[in-house]
Formats: C-alpha cells, structure tokens, sequence
C-alpha cells in the first residue's frame, strides 16, 4: 500500500464515516476477515444473521406476516438459507402491488433512502434502503472488490457509469469530495463517442492511472477502438467491468488490447454489491456474509452447481424495507469446485445475465445472450454489435463496423454472421445484417446485447426444446 492510499484508508475514509454518520470501513475489517473463514464459519453467520432478518420482517413487516401467517410458517423454522424455500418469490410485480406492506412499521421514514432501478427491463422499479445496507456494508463490499482485483482505496482510476444525480446539495458535495480524494474520475457512458474516444484514452494512458472500471459494453468499445486504430494501449494494472453481463467476445477483446484479464462484478440496484471474481478468475465470490444467493428452476426448486437457472436474493441488512428470496431477473450458476485463491465464498460463474436476453425460435428454442458464441465476434472488423428479434422467426444483427471497412469487408461481415448464428439458433430463424453508425444505449446508459420485440405470451406458448 504506497502514501497515499495508506492516507485514503486510515484518514479520509475514517473522516467520512464520522461526517455521514456511518461504519464503512469498520465493516470492510469485518469482511476482508470473514472471506478468509472456513465455509461452515461463514455459513453459521449467515444464517444467524438470515434468522435476525425473518424475526424482524415477521413482527414489523406486514407482506412478510401475512405470506408466512397463510403458510403458516412460524420465524422459528427459518434457521438456513436451505429453508428459504418454505417462502414464497418477491416478484417486480409483488414488490409494485405491496410497496407500502413492505416497509417496516416503526423503522424511521426519515432514515428510509429511496431508490430506484435503471429501467433497462422496461419494468423501472422504485425501494427503499437503509444507511445501514447502503453506506455501511454496500460501500464496504465495494471497496472489497476493487481489492479483489488488486486496487487500493486512493489509488487513480476511471469509473464509467451513468452519472448519478444527487437530490440534496450536501450529497452532491461530498460525492465530489470523495471522488476527488479516492482519485476516481467519473465519465457518463452515454458521452464515450467516437469523438470523445482519443481523449478518454489519452487519460487512461497517464502514467499514474491504474485501472478502468466500467460497463463491460464501454470498455469493450473503447478496446475495440484501440485496436482498430493502432493506439498505443494505456499500461493498466487492472480493469473491472460491472452494471451488465461480461460476455466472452467483451472478455476476449478487453484482454487482447490491455494485456489483462477483466474482473467481472455483479451487483444490482436493489442489493448493491453481490458477487465479485478474484485474481484466480474461477468464478464470482459471492459475498455471503451479506447476501444470501438461490438458483432455482422454473417451479423455485434449487439447483445443483452446474445448472443454470433464475437468481434469488435476500438483503440481510435492509431491515427498512426487505427484500427475501428477491427475483431481479438475473441467471446464473453456482460453480462446483473450491477456488484456489483460498476463499471459502460461494462461487458463481461467469456466466451472470439477464434472463430476458433471450432469443426465441419457432421450434421452441430459448438461447441465451452468454450462449450466442459472440467470441467469433470478436475476430470480425466490428465495434459494437446487438442481435434484435423483430419476429419469432426473423432476426436483425445490427453490426458497427470499424472505420474504414470498404464494400468488400461489409459483404464479407454480411456473409459471415447469419451461418454463424444459425448454428447456434437453427435454420427455421432467418438472419439478417444491417450496418449503422451507432448503437443507441438504454435509458440506463448501458448496452444491451440481446432485444427482444417479440410478444412474450407467443414466447410462453412455444415449449422448450
């Protein structure tokens, strides 16, 4: 840990949790101990701390009484996350049709901070959190997981993300601070152009900058901008991609072009910090000291490790409005084997998605945006690409190619692409190209791989293969 970031740990940050009134960095002691635990420790602890929250939101949280009053479920038989599945999924929709239920009778409204998600589902979702859950232990897990990937608090990066708007001025102003003394320069993702790209390079490349955390789909585009015109690529120690999937055509032209492998992070809104992958790159270490993670089937049956299936979540530290066995629409897997990095944190895969990136064929095929073989992609002249699917039977890749590919290499790429996709999706979906400046992102500033503008009831009616 060199001066300054020996400063940021134990000075600055310490300085800000008096300022705001919160324990972030006693709580980043805590997990920087606990992910070295043993799995039987670190289960024990999760499930003291599941128990604490089931208590709570049956004597204070009226949804939660009355769901385990009508299965007559007593907090008592709640004593693992393996017994979770006595209770029913919080849905969107249930979240949206219980929104005042949900919230705990006496937890102070004034202590209560509102939240909401980017929308990018078409389904935008408004919560509550707490300080606690945000500013406590979200932050802390934060901070781990720059750790992780070998990133000291204080020490000079990128961050790209959405820019976030602060309601009240003296969170503006200390957002600001702190971003200034950790070093963090913030860029919008919905300004990384081809305009803006020479000069967001020429900033990664300062001699004192040592990583990039950002939306994979940024950082891929600026990858993919490096290679196809010959800069020089800035000498990072690390890059880290979260706020969507990493998918392996982004994995592969991030560690073609800046010479490292990607740390893939994943978190949500409504959660925060979940999972992040370690310098090992097995798979995703959950952070089970705090969040308890599911995969289920279609009928909310766990799944073994292997087995891809929906994500479920439980906050165990949103007492304000809690969220149990919460389906956020993301998919996933556990991974079966130990982690030589030491740590006992359940593994995820690589593979965390959507479930609505979802390709649909007539023959009742459902595939995946991770399952699509987009690292061919990657070796195509192509900056940025997105599969949509206007009919069941008819999809449009829509493809923005390098600059400077003449007629004979746009029709070599409109060959190339429908055989490839159709080896993966069959030969009852017809496959077309379209070229086009750009790539619009969503409201979210984020990059969708997969759109689907199909009917989802002509998707239900078709069964799986």
């Amino acid at each position: 840990m060199n001066s300054y970031s020996s400063f940021a740990r134990h000075v600055f940050a310490p300085t800000m949790d008096r300022i705001r009134g919160t324990h972030s960095m006693a709580c980043l002691r805590e997990l920087e101990e606990s992910q070295w635990w043993p799995a039987e420790r670190l289960e024990e602890l999760q499930s003291s701390r599941l128990r604490a929250l089931i208590t709570h939101a049956y004597e204070h949280v009226p949804y939660y009484r009355r769901v385990m009053d009508e299965r007559a479920i007593r907090p008592s038989d709640i004593r693992s996350g393996d017994d979770l599945k006595r209770l029913p999924v919080l849905t969107r929709e249930l979240v949206r049709a219980n929104s005042e239920n949900l919230i705990a009778r006496g937890y102070p409204r004034s202590r209560l901070h509102r939240g909401t998600t980017g929308g990018s589902t078409g389904s935008p979702l408004v919560f509550y959190t707490t300080s606690e859950d945000q500013r406590d232990r979200g932050f802390a897990r934060g901070i781990r997981a720059l750790e992780f990937a070998g990133v000291e608090l204080g020490e000079r990066r990128v961050l790209i993300r959405i820019a976030r708007h602060h309601d009240r001025a003296r969170q503006k102003l200390l957002h600001r601070l702190s971003r200034r003394v950790e070093r963090v320069v913030e860029l919008d993702s919905r300004d990384i152009t081809l305009q803006s790209l020479p000069s967001i390079v020429a900033l990664l490349s300062r001699s004192n900058m040592r990583c990039l955390t950002g939306y994979p789909s940024a950082v891929a585009y600026i990858a993919a901008w490096i290679r196809e015109t010959g800069v020089t690529p800035p000498e990072l120690d690390s890059v880290i991609t979260g706020g969507e999937q990493l998918f392996e055509h982004q994995r592969q032209r991030i560690r073609d072009v800046f010479h490292r492998e990607p740390h893939s992070k994943y978190s949500c809104q409504e959660v925060f910090e979940i999972a992040m992958e370690c310098e090992a790159h097995t798979g995703l270490h959950v952070a089970a000291e705090d969040v308890v993670l599911e995969i289920v089937d279609d009928v909310d049956t766990p799944l073994p490790p292997g087995t891809e299936g929906r994500i479920l979540l439980t906050n165990l530290h949103n007492y304000g409005m809690p969220f149990i066995r919460y389906e956020n629409g993301d998919a996933g897997s556990f991974v079966a084997e130990a982690c030589p990095c030491g740590r006992a944190l359940p593994l995820l895969s690589h593979v965390v998605g959507r479930r609505f990136d979802m390709i649909h064929t007539p023959s009742g095929r459902r595939i995946t945006g991770s399952n699509l073989g987009s690292g061919r992609f990657a070796l195509l002249p192509i900056l940025q690409f997105q599969v949509v699917q206007e009919g069941l039977d008819h999809i449009v890749v829509h493809i923005v190619p390098r600059a400077g590919t003449g007629p004979a290499g746009l029709e070599d790429i409109r060959a190339r692409i429908p055989p490839m996709l159709s080896e993966i999706i069959g030969d009852d979906v017809r496959v077309e190209v379209e070229f086009c400046d750009h790539i619009a992102l969503t409201a979210g500033g984020k990059h969708l791989l997969v759109v689907s503008n199909i009917d989802p009831d002509i998707c239900l009616r078709q069964p799986p293969s």
